[in-house]
């Protein structure tokens, strides 16, 4: 069996023309979970679910370009229907609730749970952890692991952090790769080719790189990913992209 992801945004720090800020849609069994909520991200899940079939939502820090737009499902669920839905989970880094909860009653749509590194949950025979992420604010990397296939997705991260229990073995990593070689630091982002160190340090088999700036040329932050990391496939994600994960 296999589970799939699909690319609902990819964008570093603001939604473009061309693509939406961080958003990711899981699929295993009959479950679907959105994985951060960036600016366009909802408008891109509606063209492959109905709300209605939502399961479960992870926010995995508490930016903008992470979390906008689950306030959509927040009043979709409330108003969407003739009668209320159903709560559905929603779990975040405790400073993320905080922050949610601060802004709207979410807690009449979802059903809040803070997460931190090292935490587990089960969801529709699915076990997610949570790993701590080199960010300036609390951020968890998210491991999914289903029928034998495992998929890791960094977030927003510097080459710190639990990167190596987040993405060890993984069949597919989706990795930040903010900024290219040559470009000055900037606390919490990573290097498209220090993502390809990741993954080949830690035996992934297929990277997909992410966060993505505007305004830049992509083929050379893919180009810089490339060299040094034989035997990883690597690409570039791109909105409405699909990848299956085969256990």
């Amino acid at each position: 069996m296999s589970f799939s992801i699909t690319v609902l945004g990819c964008s570093a720090t603001f939604a473009t023309r061309e693509r939406a800020a961080s958003g990711y849609l899981v699929r295993f069994g009959d479950t679907s979970l959105w994985l951060d909520a960036g600016a366009g991200t909802w408008r891109n899940l509606l063209e492959h679910i109905d709300y209605q079939e939502l399961d479960a939502v992870i926010l995995t820090h508490r930016h903008p370009d992470h979390t906008t737009d689950v306030f959509q499902v927040h009043h979709a669920i409330l108003y969407g229907q003739p009668q209320r839905l159903p709560k559905i989970p929603l779990w975040a880094p405790q400073d993320t609730v905080d922050r949610l909860r601060a802004f709207a009653n979410v807690d009449d749509s979802f059903e809040m749970t803070a997460v931190g590194a090292g935490d587990e949950v089960n969801l529709g025979g699915a076990k997610i952890s949570f790993h701590h992420m080199a960010h300036p604010v609390e951020t968890v990397g998210v491991r999914i692991e289903y029928d034998g296939g495992v998929f890791a997705y960094t977030a927003d991260t510097g080459p710190g952090g639990d990167l190596g229990n987040l993405a060890k073995g993984a069949d597919l990593l989706i990795c930040e790769a903010t900024f290219q070689d040559g470009d000055g630091p900037w606390d919490g982002h990573m290097l498209a080719s220090e993502a390809a160190t990741a993954a080949v340090t830690n035996g992934v088999s297929h990277l997909v790189l992410s966060h993505l700036p505007s305004h830049r040329d992509l083929g050379l932050s893919l180009q810089q990913a490339h060299h040094g990391a034989h035997g990883v496939t690597i690409e570039l994600a791109a909105d409405g992209e699909r990848y299956e994960v085969i256990g």
